[in-house]
């Protein structure tokens, strides 16, 4: 199993707040989030971890220093993350977990979701449905639809921006990548809708109580300062 964190992207609805990644932001002054996801993954036995870098990545190198190995994704200053990843194509050949950069999360999650045994698994959480992540509609116990066009009232659960894949998901995912080469404003899980309308099954893992976070505006940067109470539950 190998871990990719992609961290290229220039975080826009935080660039007024913040002038580095948003990975590097810290998490009750202490640690920052991707080291903490790096030292999650190491914790599981998962040591070959790839972060695709772009803005300022000499920082990320600075944090994590030989910690990870490193992949720069020249192009990060006008693509989305579906380029981000296909740029790593080379490696998409065994079993992966694919992280956003931004998530703070509990340790079970990542636990749960390498138990599963399913090709595609992404981690979700139901119930209060979120303007500003990426939403998923189920169907019969399967994901039929994930992305932004997924509308609130429509929506069934969140994308954490986790997900688990065996050794043929990644080959398939990698695939649709391919297919969408041209396609720079989307994020990879535009390959992932590809497949489920080529009848691909794409299953999940509900986290139910579980801690998430995702650092995308003003008001999750602000909450950092309150997290220390959750300390415990996602350590």
């Amino acid at each position: 199993m190998q871990a990719i964190i992609l961290t290229a992207g220039l975080g826009s609805r935080l660039k007024k707040f913040i002038n580095y990644p948003k990975s590097l932001i810290k998490i009750n002054d202490t640690q920052s989030i991707i080291e903490r996801i790096v030292l999650q993954l190491k914790s599981q036995g998962i040591n070959e971890i790839y972060v695709v870098t772009g803005f300022k990545h000499e920082l990320i190198k600075k944090e994590l220093g030989k910690k990870v190995k490193y992949i720069y994704f020249k192009n990060f200053y006008k693509t989305n993350n579906l380029q981000t990843l296909l740029s790593v194509k080379n490696i998409l050949n065994k079993p992966s977990v694919c992280l956003f950069a931004d998530i703070i999360f509990d340790i079970k999650i990542l636990k749960k979701i390498l138990l599963k045994k399913e090709d595609i698994v992404l981690a979700i959480k139901k119930g209060k449905i979120l303007k500003d992540t990426m939403r998923v509609k189920i169907k019969r116990k399967k994901i039929v639809d994930i992305g932004n066009q997924v509308k609130v009232e429509n929506a069934d659960g969140n994308f954490l921006g986790l997900a688990k894949f065996t050794k043929f998901g990644i080959k398939f995912l990698k695939k649709y990548l391919e297919k969408n080469k041209y396609n720079n404003k989307d994020y990879y899980t535009k390959a992932i809708v590809d497949m489920i309308k080529d009848n691909f099954t794409i299953n999940y893992l509900d986290i139910n109580k579980l801690f998430w976070k995702e650092i995308d505006t003003k008001k999750d940067l602000n909450s950092l300062n309150i997290l220390g109470k959750w300390k415990k539950k996602y350590t």
